[in-house]
């Protein structure tokens, strides 16, 4: 027998009269399982109703339509069920039993040969083993199938959190379970499911996982100067910069990823422990760049981050030379920075992803709790939290007891295009003194977003910070949109599961990472 899980319903289905006038410059469009289908009629707000071409999407789906001309009914069978609807009636049955449409089903039709039964979305999503998400922006239907369940892209990922242990594969495959990482080039294996941390060729917790140290490719900055307009970083090693401009105050952002201070750093640096690194190099004479700041704002691995303050706004060129080990970044009133501000008016489309659920518990604490549970509670509190910002558009993967696969997860936020991703997780150790918050990303784009996670987030716990991680997991490596997991806490520690599942435990994790989101957006 066949099982289908409904998973996502998006409330954007109940548009704005907004929503509706600009329909009119957006092409609709009909999307199953990332084929774009090509109806008669293609999906239509009609009344404020997203409605969708009945024979189109399910025959494609496996089933057989039949329209009564007469009777203008349509019946839709496929071996195991039988659903009737008619034109004009709100009253449909299902299997002989009588149920309630939220609309009529009508006929639409731009010209006579394009008459088409068209049926309220929901009525779809859920009668016909199918899931659904409305994008106002595009105005396009994603429908997504079991078909798309089998795991995800890359290797055939099937890793959820950072985390857990192996399971089987049904249902899309257990959430939980690694990808074996690419080999080393330092002799360790590099795999496992365990957590990563650690040093080099060591186990970490007690898991079994072999990882390399995270500092033993750092990029050193040996000093910072400003000359011919230019502030220069002179450097040894491999840099990816990641630059951005910021407003109020203006200023530009520059993050070194895997780099710290060399020995010789002697610009006003003031160290206080290994993780404690900071200073100012004052500038004079430039009409708005004022000083630069610069610090190690994160470890394991370590990053560099330059801010350089600016009075007013003002354009920049970036300019990495590695032959010359020097990164530049330019200053000129004429150039445009790469990285405008964002209309003020804009709404952000943000993901919350509650990990596991339904048939797969996640990690079970040492008292029997599940993690699945926790994920939900604490996402859904963030979902409070940050709904009442009109700013803030909100999608969830999950809002009760349900398994969506790790495809549907990272599809679903690829297809509304998101503009950020956030998976909560609670983590598992086979060491139960194993304890703290960990924060994953994947993608080089994600740091930024990692790393205001745990500035607001992690504090927010009270629990020991075990850093920001760089790893291939399914949610925060398939999606295009800055993504990171955030795993709570370790449920195989009897102190911390009994934290994790307490209401203020779960209202400060949320609070702290609904104020990330909004310090990410710049709504804070």
């Amino acid at each position: 027998m066949r099982y289908w899980i409904s998973l996502f319903f998006v409330v954007s289905m109940l548009l704005t009269a907004a929503g509706l006038a600009s329909a009119a410059t957006v092409t609709p469009q009909l999307i199953l399982d990332g084929v774009v289908l090509t109806p008669k009629e293609p999906p239509a707000l009609i009344d404020s109703r997203v409605m969708l071409p009945i024979r189109t999407v399910t025959e494609n789906l496996g089933f057989t339509v039949k329209f009564e001309n007469a009777t203008k009914t349509v019946t839709v069978t496929n071996g195991n069920s039988v659903i009737a609807m008619t034109v004009g009636s709100k009253k449909a049955t299902i299997n002989g039993i009588e149920s309630e449409l939220e609309a009529a089903p009508i006929i639409k039709q731009t010209t006579p040969a394009t008459a088409t039964t068209m049926v309220p979305l929901i009525f779809v999503k859920d009668n016909f083993g199918a899931d659904i998400v409305w994008d106002n922006k595009t105005k396009s239907a994603f429908i997504y199938t079991s078909k798309a369940d089998s795991g995800g892209t890359s290797g055939g990922s099937n890793e959820g959190g950072a985390g857990g242990s192996g399971g089987n594969s049904s249902g899309g495959g257990m959430i939980g379970v690694v990808d074996e990482d690419p080999p080393a080039t330092d002799g360790s294996t590099g795999a496992g499911t365990g957590t990563t941390g650690g040093s080099a060729g060591t186990t970490d917790g007690g898991t079994g996982t072999t990882v390399t140290d995270p500092y033993a490719s750092l990029a050193y900055v040996h000093g910072i100067r400003f000359e011919n307009e230019t502030v220069i970083l002179s450097y040894e090693g491999t840099v990816q910069p990641v630059v951005t401009s910021l407003t109020g105050p203006d200023r530009i952002v520059v993050d070194v990823p895997k780099s710290d201070f060399a020995s010789d750093f002697g610009q006003n640096l003031v160290v206080n422990g290994t993780t404690a690194k900071s200073g100012v190099y004052p500038v004079a004479g430039h009409p708005v760049l004022t000083q630069v700041r610069y610090s190690l704002f994160q470890s394991n691995p370590n990053a560099l981050r330059f801010v350089l303050d600016l009075s007013g706004a003002y354009g920049y060129e970036v300019q990495n030379d590695a032959s010359a080990g020097e990164l530049k970044i330019k200053l000129s009133a004429d150039a445009v920075p790469p990285v405008t501000e964002e209309p003020q008016n804009k709404v952000y489309t943000v993901v919350l992803d509650a990990g596991h659920g339904g048939s797969d518990s996640g990690a079970i604490g040492v008292s029997g709790k599940y993690e699945k549970n926790f994920n939900l509670a604490v996402i859904l509190k963030v979902q409070a939290l940050l709904a009442t910002d009109p700013r803030i558009k909100i999608v969830m993967t999950r809002s009760a007891d349900t398994f969506p696969s790790l495809r549907d997860r990272y599809n679903l936020a690829n297809s509304v295009k998101a503009d950020l991703f956030l998976s909560v997780h609670a983590n598992s150790n086979t060491k139960n003194t194993v304890s703290g918050t960990e924060v994953y990303y994947t993608r080089a784009d994600s740091l930024a977003f990692a790393n205001v996670v745990k500035q607001y987030a992690t504090p927010a716990t009270g629990l020991t910070d075990r850093g920001v991680i760089q790893k291939s997991l399914a949610v925060t490596r398939e999606t295009k949109m800055p993504a990171v997991l955030f795993e709570a806490g370790y449920l195989s520690n009897s102190t911390e599961e009994k934290k994790l599942f307490t209401e203020d435990f779960q209202n400060r994790t949320a609070a702290g990472l609904a104020a990330a989101v909004k310090a990410y957006l710049n709504l804070a």
